[in-house]
């Protein structure tokens, strides 16, 4: 057991020094939003009075939490700054790297698209900041660190290119057909696939425009999906969201999809893919 410590040990310090020259960076990278990743802060590469602070005071080396704001607040809080959520804790893996495993989408309660947008932001810090402040160093933290993620290609049933965009930017859905479970979908042909979208105005989803009936939406050429060349069972459409939806005085805040086939319509609630615009002014 001693033997793995040490060789697990040795494998992060020296991929740090080989790839990362930097205080904090994420595993692994392409990211994905909605699985296990982790986040390592090298405290030896900060400035702030932490890592001073842990060399006179080695006894505190395994008492090292995390304090995060972007791209929120972590689900059940920091803490306070006098005493962090013990939640927040992170593992010392050796030489002053400390790390944190979780899923984004999970930990932060947001979804991919605002965690790629946002990345991390985040200090380390003691659980108590203020401690030992006769070691004059200032608070028991790290500077502010940001850690920019490299979004993980798409390899879900849909896709969506760019992960980020404004309602008035190209946007491209690319639907795995080979993933479908639905029955009534499954080996659909060149000419059977169709997108159902409805733009949304509001937060509440109370003011919403679908671009077409079910119905109609199977009749439309500029709903229909094309097959993707050189990947059977994959189809794109590709367009301006603003375009379709030019008379709604509101900015779109989303998009809600699913796809069909021409004499197949789903009754209740439909199965909807969600696609939120980036909510920002130029």
């Amino acid at each position: 057991m001693k033997t793995q410590y040490i060789l697990t040990a040795f494998a992060i310090v020296c991929l740090h020094a080989s790839v990362f020259s930097q205080a904090a960076f994420v595993l692994p990278s392409p990211t994905p939003a909605d699985e296990p990743i982790t986040l390592y802060i090298d405290v030896n590469q900060t400035n702030g009075g932490l890592k001073f602070i842990l060399a006179n005071h080695p006894e505190m080396q395994d008492q090292v939490y995390i304090w995060s704001w972007m791209p929120r607040e972590p689900v059940g809080g920091n803490g306070s700054w006098g005493d962090s959520n013990e939640e927040r804790k992170l593992v010392h893996e050796g030489n002053l790297i400390y790390s944190w495993t979780f899923v984004p989408t999970e930990a932060y309660g947001v979804d991919g698209p605002t965690f790629f947008a946002n990345g991390i932001s985040c200090l380390a810090k003691l659980d108590n900041g203020n401690a030992f402040p006769d070691d004059n160093v200032g608070e028991a933290k790290t500077e502010d660190l940001k850690v920019s993620i490299i979004p993980k290609l798409c390899d879900a049933k849909f896709c969506n290119f760019p992960l980020l965009s404004k309602p008035d930017d190209y946007l491209s859905i690319t639907y795995d057909n080979n993933q479908e479970l639905n029955p009534n979908l499954q080996n659909l042909g060149a000419d059977e696939c169709y997108l159902y979208l409805i733009a949304y105005y509001d937060e509440f989803e109370f003011n919403f425009t679908a671009y077409a009936t079910q119905a109609v939406t199977t009749t439309l050429a500029e709903m229909k999906l094309r097959p993707v060349s050189g990947s059977p069972g994959m189809f794109r459409i590709t367009f301006i969201p603003q375009e379709l939806f030019p008379n709604n005085p509101l900015p779109i805040l989303k998009l809600k999809y699913m796809v069909l086939k021409p004499g197949y319509t789903v009754t209740g609630l439909p199965p909807l893919e969600e696609y939120p615009f980036i909510s920002c002014e130029d």
